[in-house]
């Protein structure tokens, strides 16, 4: 074997159901897809074997050249191609700085149906009907939520379907780092100048899930577009007379089933609150919402 093949690759002769051929495992960082093909066809004119790339990750634009240039690769529990034995891929890839994303507002609002449906597999049809989003805003939160390597999708038939592997207080968990906060920023407004689009929020919710005491100033959510035309005031001006409104960045009554916001959507809307009564009454929230979920399951 030539010396710039040995230097690049370890080299291992292996049977694939009664069929011989090499796994290459690089050394180095990979070469450009060109100079790999030349490798794998200069390795093939003297051993007349099938030649499979092993490789630890995989990213969706590295796949896709692969595929491109008909280059058999293993990347383990993740993705096989192989085709000369008529194996195809799983769609399971590693995502270039995939922890820096953060989630579209309709990505999260279908993951947080995801958890509440409380099912192992969710319809997207299903996902338009329930939260009045079109086909193409859906097809395009799926897609995200399956970026993350946590989700994954298929066709049941001519049906897109999202499943993923993990119990719901687990997957919570391991979605965190894409979540964002549904608030996009508060304002204070008269209580007569309510809307009735706008349900329980922050202090005001948390107190009715929770121990915490209820708050002096009331608190609400809306749709920040839907909210445009409040008058309200940056700062608090006068607490017997204004109340809090959270301008949010996807409508609040999508998710809630009575007249608070839903409790994944207020968890989240905590995320930059250090105080530890809040924190504690977050945490007695989340582990109610687990509760109900595992007693639905039963």
């Amino acid at each position: 074997m030539p010396f710039f093949i040995l230097t690049r690759y370890r080299i291992e002769y292996v049977l694939l159901d009664r069929v011989k051929a090499l796994f290459l495992y690089p050394k180095t960082e990979l070469d450009q897809i060109a100079t790999i093909k030349k490798h794998i066809l200069r390795i093939q004119s003297i051993e007349k074997l099938p030649v499979v790339l092993i490789l630890d990750t995989m990213t969706r634009q590295r796949r896709q050249y692969f595929l491109d240039a008909h280059i058999p690769f293993v990347v383990e529990n993740k993705q096989i191609y192989l085709p000369f034995l008529g194996v195809s891929l799983q769609e399971r890839f590693d995502t270039e700085n995939v922890l820096t994303m953060k989630l579209q507002p309709s990505a999260q609002v279908l993951f947080f149906y995801y958890i509440y449906k409380n099912e192992n597999r969710l319809y997207m049809n299903d996902a338009i009907k329930a939260l009045g989003f079109s086909a193409m805003t859906i097809t395009r939160a799926m897609r995200q939520l399956v970026q993350t390597g946590i989700f994954f999708s298929k066709k049941d038939g001519v049906q897109k379907v999202l499943y993923a592997t993990t119990e719901r207080r687990e997957l919570y968990h391991k979605m965190k780092p894409f979540l964002i906060s549904p608030v996009r920023r508060k304002i204070y407004v008269r209580k007569e100048n309510s809307n009735p689009k706008m349900v329980s929020a922050g202090n005001t919710a948390l107190s009715v899930m929770s121990m915490l005491n209820p708050p002096r100033l009331n608190c609400y959510a809306i749709e920040s577009n839907a909210g445009r035309d409040l008058q309200g005031t940056k700062r608090l001006l006068d607490d017997e007379n204004q109340v809090c409104v959270e301008l949010w960045k996807y409508d609040p009554q999508i998710l809630t089933e009575n007249d608070s916001v839903d409790p994944l959507s207020l968890a989240l809307s905590y995320s930059d609150d250090k105080d530890e009564r809040v924190e504690e009454a977050v945490e007695e929230v989340l582990n109610g919402l687990w509760r109900k979920l595992d007693d639905s399951r039963v």
